[in-house]
């Protein structure tokens, strides 16, 4: 256990991740390390927009700082906000970051640590999958991972806290654990929409990925909602209080949730907010079902950061490159085709043209999982 001391200095420390936005909210797994330590800690995160907004928003406390490369001198600007800090942990690890790690340990001799981002190894992985093609199946390790991507985070964050916090304190800072986490306590909750959701139970749908090649097809979703639909129709206790859908997402997600919905019948309540909500707006709505139906995208680690579980559909990238579920009553979904992954970020289109990864996940066992997940709150009484 950790004995705080009451003369300790405060540390100050800056994190910098920019982009995405799925590992922004990954990264906030270092701020919840940081509420562990018994050291006062003042925390700068430097980032760019909207991803700095729903830090800002989930973490008042906080300090944002804007990385905004269209603004004249904006890396001067940024080094007078951090001169002052104690050391960076850099989770971005791009030219951009790199340049500014340097130019604050030359000009104000601040150290930096930095994140190791598996990119050699989620290279190899798509180079073998080229090889591969579909002749042979995926290996089963591909679909799960030795280490998340947040647990990487952290470790450059353990680094810097070994070297800067007084040597009374570290007893104890390897057992910490730590998880990405969207705090949403200190909102009021009174906007209509989350009164409503306050209601019943409600199933989420984000329909939507960072790139096309992600995004499962719409008939994937389509089928998995009509047979979640005869399911709970055929349940006595899901019928006494029908499950609502919630759509999340952006403007085209919309769109699509438009589209899913004129082809299901679906009984109870259906809010469609995709492109209505901030990023913060969506995890409040999200905190408020009882799970999540999404692709490999930034939702998926929203979701989660508010405690909600997901059915996270996985194609053309793999669970070994770090980003799978990781709360316990979640569940990633993929197949073992053997092209997988396509590439390191999922951004190039099928190459068969057929997006038989998302084709392969059987729609029942997505279904099962769901009704876990609704289920067990229509049985615990709780939303």
């Amino acid at each position: 256990m950790f004995t705080p001391s009451a003369t300790s200095p405060v540390m100050k420390l800056a994190l910098y991740r920019s982009t995405s936005i799925g590992d922004v909210v990954l990264a906030t797994a270092c701020v919840d390390l940081l509420r562990q330590i018994p050291a006062p800690v003042q925390i700068t995160w430097v980032g760019r927009k909207p991803a700095l907004q729903l830090i800002g928003s989930a973490f008042p406390e906080i300090k944002t700082v804007e990385v905004d490369p269209d603004i004249t001198n904006y890396q001067e600007k940024v080094l007078q906000e951090l001169k002052d800090i104690h050391f960076v942990v850099d989770l971005q690890t791009n030219l951009r970051s790199q340049l500014l790690c340097r130019s604050l340990k030359r000009d104000y001799k601040i150290p930096s640590y930095v994140c190791y981002k598996r990119t050699i190894d989620r290279g190899t992985m798509t180079i073998s999958s080229r090889l591969r093609g579909r002749r042979r199946a995926l290996p089963e390790s591909y679909v799960s991972t030795s280490m998340h991507q947040f647990d990487m985070m952290t470790s450059a964050l353990r680094q810097a806290l070994e070297v800067h916090l007084p040597v009374e304190m570290m007893d104890g800072l390897d057992k910490i654990k730590a998880h990405p986490l969207l705090p949403t306590a200190h909102d009021p909750g009174q906007k209509p929409w989350q009164k409503e959701l306050k209601f019943g139970h409600w199933l989420a749908v984000a329909p939507g990925a960072a790139h096309e090649a992600k995004k499962a097809p719409s008939n994937l979703l389509r089928d998995t909602l009509e047979l979640l639909n005869r399911h709970l129709r055929q349940d006595p206790a899901m019928r006494e209080q029908p499950t609502g859908l919630l759509f999340v997402g952006n403007d085209k997600d919309r769109d699509s949730a438009l589209g899913i919905l004129d082809s299901i019948d679906w009984p109870g309540p259906i809010l469609n907010l995709a492109g209505k909500l901030s990023l913060w707006e969506t995890a409040l709505a999200l905190k408020d079902t009882d799970g999540l139906l999404c692709n490999d995208s930034g939702l998926l680690h929203i979701a989660e950061a508010v405690g909600t579980p997901v059915a996270a559909l996985f194609g053309p990238t793999v669970e070994a490159f770090g980003f799978p579920p990781w709360r316990p009553e979640s569940k990633a979904f993929s197949s073992l085709l053997g092209c997988r992954p396509c590439s390191k970020h999922g951004q190039t289109d099928c190459r068969f043209g057929d997006k038989l990864c998302f084709g392969l996940i059987q729609p029942p066992h997505i279904v099962d999982h769901l009704k876990t997940l609704l289920k067990r709150n229509v049985a615990n009484g709780s939303h």
